[in-house]
């Protein structure tokens, strides 16, 4: 049986995810060294993957683990697009490696966030 997603939830740990990621961003950019720039970029996005993550695995009182993955694609969705408005030629790869990473790293932290007992 597929899960039944809690779209309460997801949209809840994609906004709490994607707010985490720009404020990590952020201190990281005012922080680091210029030089690191994409280091910054990683952390945070992987910092924002598992708070929403989390947060989305937390909510509903089942299937956290495919809650946590769905919000970890739609954090992916979010930074897709602000990357395409932003002019960045990122290749179909790229995207590709980034909604597994989405899934693997939501889904891990959904279920850690639902695991309440």
């Amino acid at each position: 049986m597929l899960g039944a997603i809690s779209l309460r939830a997801v949209l809840a740990g994609v906004a709490v995810g994607t707010l985490l990621a720009a404020i990590m961003y952020l201190f990281g950019f005012v922080l680091a060294p210029a030089a690191a720039g994409e280091l910054v970029l990683l952390i945070s996005l992987l910092g924002g993957l598992i708070g929403g993550g989390w947060m989305a695995g937390r909510l509903p009182s089942f299937n956290g683990r495919f809650n946590g993955s769905v919000c970890g694609l739609g954090i992916a969705a979010v930074v897709v697009v602000v990357a395409r408005l932003g002019g960045s030629p990122a290749p179909s790869s790229q995207v590709l490696i980034l909604a597994v990473l989405a899934i693997v790293v939501g889904g891990g932290a959904g279920w850690s966030g639902g695991r309440r007992r």
